[in-house]
């Protein structure tokens, strides 16, 4: 049985679009989710869901997506008891097996959390960068490349016994280095695999490479402003990017749509 949470603040037109269009890609799944959990994190633009399957959570005050996240995960729990959680982000498209692919790999294996491929959704050069550096993909464990040394939330699944123990920390105030946080604290006692067949777009948003640089710069900026509250907890943090999963390392056959 699994469960679908996702944390939003929207600000735009073009935020809502992106939601849309993510529901869209979750009502056309080949297998469908138990329940979607919508968290909205005191979104500053009101608006009104075109889908009635969602279970819509709005909150009073801003506290940030890992503070969303853990209402999702207690929802998810206590109304449904949901084995399987599954995140992912508004500006995202998911591809029609993704909930198969991420449940069928919880429930056939001892990992305690998996990490599928993340790519991008537009064709700019900065997203063609991004898919290269693996900015939103997960790492790898060398030599075997089977297990993940962390995976971003956008394209995340724990079972529940996992997360009940290891949730998300809260003093994390924006999105950025608490999904680093969870993992690294989980693989204390489990392990995180890799699910390449768990396929998902990602919309940066960048009109062209041009116009979209300020935001690319903004973005990096983010995670590396992240990066303190994540050293705090962790005194040993390595970082190679020769680890990141991107279109060079996989198989041709999952780059297909």
């Amino acid at each position: 049985m699994s469960a679908l949470i996702i944390p939003c603040y929207l600000k735009t037109q073009w935020d809502i679009n992106c939601l849309d269009r993510l529901l869209d890609s979750v009502q056309k799944q080949s297998q469908r989710f138990e329940n979607v959990y919508l968290i909205d994190d005191a979104s500053p633009l009101k608006y009104k869901l075109k889908h009635d399957f969602v279970d819509f959570t709005a909150l009073d005050e801003n506290g940030g997506p890992a503070r969303a996240r853990n209402i999702g995960i207690e929802k998810a729990i206590s109304t449904i008891g949901a084995d399987c959680l599954l995140f992912t982000d508004h500006d995202c498209i998911l591809d029609k097996d993704w909930n198969k692919q991420m449940t069928s790999f919880l429930m056939q294996s001892d990992f305690g959390a998996v990490g599928g491929m993340t790519y991008s959704w537009g064709n700019t050069l900065l997203d063609y960068y991004h898919d290269i550096n693996g900015t939103l993909a997960g790492k790898w464990l060398l030599p075997d490349r089977k297990e993940l040394w962390y995976m971003p939330s956008l394209n995340f699944g724990i079972k529940s016994f996992v997360v009940e123990q290891f949730g998300f920390d809260e003093r994390f105030p924006t999105a950025a280095g608490e999904d680093v946080d969870l993992c690294l604290r989980m693989r204390s006692k489990y392990k995180i695999g890799f699910c390449p067949e768990a396929k998902l777009w990602h919309d940066y948003g960048y009109k062209n490479s041009i116009s979209g640089f300020n935001k690319f710069m903004k973005l990096f900026k983010k995670y590396k402003s992240s990066s303190a509250t994540v050293y705090e907890g962790h005194t040993v943090l390595m970082w190679d990017a020769s680890e990141s999963i991107y279109k060079g390392n996989i198989n041709e056959s999952n780059l297909q749509s």
